[in-house]
């Protein structure tokens, strides 16, 4: 019972992975229409986050897991299921703040734009929360994950994208507080800064994430400098990290149960040394 619980949770994890990355690619494909409609982009943002509460909460009915098993586990286990289930709540929680947030400051920056710089810092620190929360998650179950596979590798790949999306969330924030830090030319769009500009801006957080560097940053603002060496930095201690992790774990098993055998080349059968020969003097 304990190990399809254990399994089942693994399932769950994968799953998490698969989604998450799927969406954070279709987003960067599709970043060039959302030019055109650049209020899709706070929509993204939602969706991306909304993947790591559905697919790792309750809300889903095969997520549900039944209370009677956890029962039967050790109480090491059973306290440490509990503690991901108050956590998967915890999320959901957290993410309907967001909504609330998001909301609230896509209204102001439409008819208050006063109050949309008031609520910029609310917005950035909500939503930064937010995806730090999802990015450790996720970062904690892939340390947990057992194998090094194909899961793994798509787990891995949807961290660093989001990295790249939280930092998209994080300087179209500050370009309401601070337009000043930015070299945005029009839009195009009879929209406020903060909505038809959110494309480029990330664009520009997945330039400073790859180390390339954004022109649009200003290369004198105290402001987008921080941002911008705070996303490379992030960026690079996530691959670092992850790198040491994933190195040390063993390949995933075979078909037959076993781990999967390496290639004859790359273990050549080394001939024994032939016994020495001895020579002995002719007796007289």
């Amino acid at each position: 019972m304990t190990m399809d619980l254990v399994s089942h949770l693994l399932q769950q994890r994968h799953a998490l992975y698969r989604g998450l990355l799927a969406v954070e690619l279709a987003a960067l494909v599709g970043l060039r229409g959302l030019q055109e409609a650049p209020r899709l982009v706070s929509v993204v943002y939602l969706v991306i986050s909304a993947v790591a509460v559905l697919t790792d909460s309750p809300l889903l009915h095969k997520n549900r897991l039944d209370t009677s098993a956890t029962q039967a586990m050790p109480s090491a286990l059973r306290r440490r299921v509990k503690r991901m289930l108050l956590r998967r709540r915890r999320l959901v929680s957290f993410w309907i703040v967001a909504l609330a947030v998001e909301l609230l400051w896509q209204a102001a920056l439409e008819f208050n734009p006063w109050l949309a710089v008031q609520l910029s810092v609310l917005h950035l620190v909500v939503w930064l929360g937010l995806m730090l929360v999802v990015l450790w998650s996720l970062v904690n179950a892939l340390a947990e994950e057992p194998f090094f596979n194909s899961d793994l590798l798509m787990g891995a790949a949807a961290g660093y994208l989001l990295v790249g999306f939280t930092g998209g969330i994080v300087l179209n924030s500050l370009l309401v507080l601070d337009p000043a830090a930015f070299n945005l030319q029009d839009h195009g769009h009879s929209l406020p800064v903060g909505i038809g500009h959110a494309p480029a801006m990330l664009g520009a957080a997945f330039a400073s994430l790859t180390t390339l560097g954004s022109p649009l940053l200003t290369s004198g603002s105290l402001t987008s400098l921080t941002a911008s060496v705070g996303i490379t930095i992030v960026g690079q201690l996530y691959v670092a990290i992850l790198i040491a992790g994933v190195l040390g774990k063993p390949r995933a098993l075979g078909k037959s149960g076993q781990p999967a055998a390496a290639p004859e080349s790359e273990h050549p059968e080394v001939p024994r040394a032939a016994a020495p020969i001895k020579l002995r003097r002719p007796r007289r």
